[in-house]
């Protein structure tokens, strides 16, 4: 079914943008919960804030790989003939 509706360039591409656009908002998500919750810890334990960037950067790997991935497909694509 899908065969008939995109070409796998098109496939390739639409496959990239949602890998990507998924993957930076699931970065962003988990980002703003574990960065609020670093910051009460922080307030509480300030000798903690030199572990809480580790833990901060930590969700930025997931739109990093979704990044590699979304190149990977881009390289699927096909040349125009």
């Amino acid at each position: 079914m899908v065969g008939e509706l995109l070409s796998s360039g098109a496939a390739a591409a639409l496959g990239a943008g949602f890998a990507m656009g998924f993957g930076a908002f699931a970065a962003a998500w988990s980002q703003g919960a574990v960065g609020s919750a670093l910051m009460g810890a922080i307030a509480e334990r300030p000798e903690l804030e030199s572990k809480a960037l580790i833990y901060l950067v930590l969700p930025e790997v997931l739109a990093v790989l979704a990044l590699v991935i979304a190149f990977m497909l881009i390289g699927m694509i096909p040349a125009p003939a």
